[in-house]
């Protein structure tokens, strides 16, 4: 590939690059060299429901969109997708 682009969603307000550090999910040395960057990208908030949240997650949900309802919240979920496809 010669573009790519990379966003992302969480209930928490952590940087993404610190958010991928800290959870282990991608190789440790390809983490290093993107970090600087993606902790420069934002990081969109995400849709709370806490039966698909752990509990130990449940204090640290600060950054969620305040909509109730799971369809208004699509709403501002599809707008996200629609600003990252546009950038």
């Amino acid at each position: 590939f010669s573009y790519a682009a990379v966003g992302g969603w969480d209930i928490r307000p952590t940087k993404l690059g610190d958010a991928l550090l800290d959870a282990q999910i991608l190789d440790y040395d390809l983490v290093r060299q993107v970090q600087e960057e993606m902790n420069k990208m934002r990081v969109f908030k995400g849709y709370y429901d806490e039966r698909f949240i752990g509990s130990s997650q449940h204090e640290t949900a600060t950054h969620v969109l305040t909509e109730q309802e799971a369809s208004e919240a699509l709403k501002y979920l599809r707008a996200d997708v629609r600003y990252f496809k546009w950038r």
